[in-house]
C-alpha cells in the first residue's frame, strides 16, 4: 500500500471537498479505476469508499429548496 499511499490520500481529498453529486460520482468513477487496476484490497479502499460514503450523505441532505 506504501507505493499507492499517496495517491490514495489525494483520491479521499478529493472526495471529501466535492461540492456536487455530478463531481463526486466522477471522482468515485476514477476512484474504482484506480483501484481495480492497481488490485487494491477492501482494507485498502475503505477510507476513500468511506469518504466517498460521507461526502453522499452530506450532498444528500444539502438539496436547496429551490429546488422543489
Amino acid at each position: 500500500m506504501a507505493a499507492y499511499e499517496q495517491e490514495i490520500k489525494q483520491y479521499e481529498t478529493k472526495m471529501r471537498a466535492a461540492e456536487t453529486m455530478t463531481g463526486l460520482l466522477t471522482a468515485m468513477s476514477s476512484w474504482q479505476s484506480f483501484a481495480d487496476s492497481r488490485g487494491l484490497s477492501a482494507e485498502e479502499r475503505r477510507p476513500v469508499d468511506q469518504a466517498y460514503m460521507e461526502a453522499e450523505a452530506r450532498l444528500i441532505t444539502q438539496v436547496k429548496p429551490t429546488l422543489w
